[in-house]
């Protein structure tokens, strides 16, 4: 009796070990899955970029046979292990039944063994396909849905703005810095090794706990504290991370990098709470690809408004946009009390008189700087104040160009930057456009206009986007890398147009995780004929325009798997007057997204019409 005790007593225990083995095996395709995410996502970009209709959802359908084949087959190999217990418990000690048992639970735990390992094998190699093409980022945590990549949200919607370089950018230069826009203002402590209050001006190392850059395929290439230079902006919300040595390779093209750690031990706020929070808790990860050349090409100006010889109502903004981006440590800052920021400069009386107070802020990827003066002169029609500049004055504006280094085009860098304009590998300004760094003051960008008497309060409108706001017109099928515009009747204020003012908000079943959907916003100059300007060619007005992370692709015929795609202008967004946008139609707004308050549960804002 003990003797048949202890066998049944052992049974129980073998039983209980196969459950155990075969719920891990039933865990090992979710972990897999994830692995699977970005090859899906290669080969989606691939069928769409080749042309081929459909081919994000042929993608799509195969997924789902196979998920569904693998859960028909879970549910089999369930069936049978529970068919083999219950045989066995009820075998009465009949040896031959009990060897049976043991034999279809055995089978059925090398079946899915086999299964499993066939799946992890194939998700291995398209994961390697993915890295090989750059298909944006195998590295990172790997969120939710089809196609997705987790850690990459905090690119638009979360904190923030931009980076240089791009996300997936390919080409390049060897010399180029790592530049990150945040929303808020940052702990310099949490890029600089070591940095304090008291010795900010002689401590620049990487903090390489925090920030990683690295070689793709070989994360212990990272750089050390002492192999990279950390700057950053007066408003402490822009960081440039300049390596000692080149990157890359002379011979090779190379794939780097850049990781910046979340959570309260990671990168903080000013205030210091954490930079990455709730649903970007992760931090922030992104590749690129670095060429085998340098940049030596220096930065000339595409467009200098108010224009040159013009006379404009007082409240322009004045707005210098490189044909490149520029260096923003160079390039920001504030001029107050005759003294402060010096790289640009505005004065009355034709040149004569004394700079003007106000801040140079750097916007449109790096690419634009504007003035503000601290003369307020009224309030918008969302309420908002509007600075401007002198009255019925002749003013004069001075870009400068940097001092150069015994390498030009090179510009000298010191302690304290650059001492004019720069591009962001640190060519100086080619302010007469021979394609030579000459230097200051023969490479300076100077200019002048007038002023009038005259405060312009009209509000801008949209002329056409991309895709057609009009309802029901060209809303579906659209590419899934896309970029999303919209051109307005004037110029804009570029500082105004932030991932806040224009974004989007992706829905639908596929988009199930906020730390997946990136995007990243700027603006483009266009003629009266609403296509880009050239060099030399005049600009009346501009077009927003919102990059972003590929699209889901929809299923084919329930509407509840359709994903959809909101973008967002709201009135934040402010012309080259410092008018903002009203997308209302009406003359009181109440609470809808795109109103004055930008809030859908604010209180109601008037405006004029």
């Amino acid at each position: 009796m003990q003797k048949e005790t202890r066998t049944k007593k052992r049974s129980l225990r073998n039983i209980l070990s196969e459950a155990l083995t075969l719920a891990a095996i039933f865990t090992f395709p979710t972990v897999v899955g994830a692995q699977l995410t970005g090859a899906v996502n290669a080969v989606q970009k691939t069928t769409a970029a080749a042309g081929v209709a459909g081919g994000g959802d042929l993608v799509q359908i195969i997924g789902r046979i196979i998920n569904i084949f693998l859960g028909f087959l879970g549910v089999i190999f369930l069936v049978l292990l529970l068919y083999a217990g219950y045989t066995w418990m009820t075998a009465g000690g009949a040896p031959e039944k009990v060897e049976s048992a043991k034999k279809t639970i055995r089978n059925a735990v090398i079946g899915l063994v086999i299964i499993a390992s066939a799946w992890a094998i194939t998700a291995f190699i398209l994961n390697a396909l993915v890295d090989a093409t750059g298909g944006g980022g195998v590295f990172g945590s790997g969120a939710g849905g089809i196609g997705l990549v987790g850690s990459s949200g905090s690119l638009g919607a979360g904190i923030i703005e931009y980076h240089l370089p791009e996300r997936n950018a390919t080409d390049v230069p060897r010399n180029t810095p790592v530049i990150i826009t945040f929303k808020e203002a940052i702990q310099p402590a949490s890029f600089i090794e070591g940095w304090t209050e008291s010795t900010s001006g002689t401590v620049t190392g990487l903090n390489s706990a925090n920030i990683q850059l690295y070689r793709s395929d070989d994360p212990k290439t990272a750089l050390a504290s002492s192999a990279a230079r950390v700057s950053f902006t007066q408003d402490r919300k822009i960081f440039v991370i300049r390596p000692v040595d080149l990157l890359g390779s002379p011979t090779n093209n190379v794939k780097y990098s850049v990781k910046l750690r979340g959570g309260n031990s990671g990168i903080l706020l000013q205030n210091g709470g954490p930079a990455f929070g709730g649903a970007y808790g992760q931090g922030y990860e992104w590749m690129f690809e670095v060429s085998t050349f340098t940049d030596t090409t220096p930065p000339q100006v595409l467009a200098a408004i108010p224009y040159a010889g013009g006379k404009y109502p007082r409240n322009i903004v004045i707005q210098v946009t490189f044909n490149e981006a520029v260096d923003p440590t160079g390039a920001t800052g504030l001029f107050q009390n005759g003294s402060g920021f010096t790289n640009m400069s505005i004065r009355p009386n034709g040149g004569l008189g004394t700079p003007l107070d106000g801040e140079y802020k750097i916007s449109n990827k790096y690419k634009t700087v504007e003035f503000l003066t601290t003369d307020k002169c009224g309030v918008n029609s969302c309420g908002k104040d509007v600075f401007c500049l002198p009255p019925d004055a002749t003013l004069e504006v001075a870009v400068k160009a940097a001092t150069l280094s015994s390498q030009p085009p090179m510009a000298q860098f010191t302690s304290q930057g650059f001492d004019g304009i720069t591009d962001v590998v640190g060519n100086s300004l080619d302010g007469n456009a021979n394609k030579i760094s000459e230097g200051s003051p023969q490479d300076g960008y100077v200019w002048t206009f007038g002023t009038s008497n005259v405060v312009k309060l009209t509000p801008p409108k949209i002329l056409e986007t991309v895709p057609d706001a009009s309802p029901g017109q060209g809303q579906s099928n659209r590419p899934l890398d896309e970029p999303v515009s919209a051109i307005f009747d004037t110029l804009l204020q570029s500082s105004t147009l932030t991932s806040e003012a224009a974004r989007i908000e992706p829905l639908g079943p596929a988009e199930t995780n906020p730390d997946t959907f990136w995007y990243s916003v700027g603006m483009e100059l266009m003629t009266a004929n609403n296509t880009p300007i050239k060099p030399n060619e005049v600009a009346d007005r501009a077009a927003v325009i919102i990059k972003h992370r590929p699209y889901q692709p929809s299923g084919l015929k329930p509407k509840e798997e359709l994903n959809y795609y909101n973008p967002f202008l709201l009135s934040d967004i402010q012309d080259a007057f410092q008018n903002c946008f009203n997308p209302a139609t009406s003359a009181v707004c109440k609470g809808a997204p795109n109103c004055c308050n930008n809030s859908p549960k604010g209180q109601d804002c008037s405006f004029k019409p």
